[in-house]
Formats: C-alpha cells, structure tokens, sequence
C-alpha cells in the first residue's frame, strides 16, 4: 500500500514538471537560442467585416470574423481590459 502511494506521488510530480510555465525561443544564426518576451497578447487571426455594432448605449464598433467563422467586436472594459463580445 505505502509503495502505491509513493508510486502515485512521484507519478503526479513527473507529470506536473511538464505542466510548468515554457518560455518561447529563437535560434540565430550562430545557433544560440534566445528568449522571446510575451506581449501577453495572442495574435489573432481575426479579419475585419467592414461591418459595425452598435451597442444599447450608442457606442459603434467594426464587426470582426474569427478563423471558425463567428463574428465578434472588441469591447473595452471600464479597467482597460479587451475583450472578445461574439454575436449570435
């Protein structure tokens, strides 16, 4: 039963080394690798409509589509986070 136990514990400790935080890298061209720092913003893929939004208070806003096909605007919150908004 304990050697169950030890067995499991190192089993969660091996898998949860690989769940750890992984830092991007580029290789140059002396084969060096270098690390890129995040802009904590993901590229997006989205493409512009040419469409716009207007939201309940008046605010107007360009329709974008995303790589599945569903359109969305991008709203600001009070904080200065972005969001996705998607339309049905």
């Amino acid at each position: 039963m304990k050697t169950i136990k030890i067995l499991a514990f190192s089993l969660l400790m091996l898998s949860g080394a690989g769940l750890s935080a992984q830092t991007k890298t580029v290789k140059d061209a002396a084969g060096n690798y270098h690390a890129v720092k995040s802009s904590g913003v993901s590229v997006s893929t989205a493409k512009a409509t040419g469409k716009k939004f207007t939201d309940s208070k008046g605010k107007v806003y360009p329709v974008m589509v995303s790589k599945n096909g569903k359109l969305f605007y991008i709203r600001t919150s009070k904080a200065g986070n972005k969001y996705n908004a998607y339309i049905n």
